[in-house]
């Protein structure tokens, strides 16, 4: 059995808007994750030591931020490098790429969770009287 139809009402064009607002917060979802985590990790690199357990293993379980700061042409730069370090003296360099993408998926869960949770907090203190408003 088919849905009724309503004159003037295209259902294509009604579901459309919905996507086009999923995909909109889903962006700024994951601008504003990036953007905090690139701001977190030049206030405080050693965010990422937290998660040295994913990335060192034994026998280099500890894990050692490093900033290394040199003079270009443009100015002063500075590079972080998360290093896996064992008891007698063994490095493993990971680099500081795939520490940033995983502190910058930690950020984005934590802004979902946020977001769903103001949703229903929201959604639970309004009446039906606002709604149609």
């Amino acid at each position: 059995m088919t849905e009724p139809v309503e004159l003037g009402v295209n259902a294509e064009r009604a579901r459309r808007p919905a996507v086009a607002r999923a995909l909109i917060w889903g962006m700024v979802i994951v601008f504003g994750a990036g953007f905090l985590t690139l701001t977190s990790s030049v206030i405080w690199p050693g965010q990422a030591l937290y998660l040295a357990p994913l990335f060192c293993e034994q026998p280099t379980a500890e894990a050692v931020i490093v900033s290394d700061t040199y003079a270009s042409g443009d100015g002063i730069s500075t590079d972080f490098t998360l290093y896996c370090v064992g008891d007698r003296g063994q490095t493993i360099d990971e680099g500081w790429l795939r520490p940033f993408l995983m502190l910058w998926g930690c950020y984005a869960v934590a802004i979902v969770v946020l977001v769903v949770v103001v949703a229903i907090i929201s959604r639970k203190t309004t009446t039906p009287e606002q709604h149609s408003l």
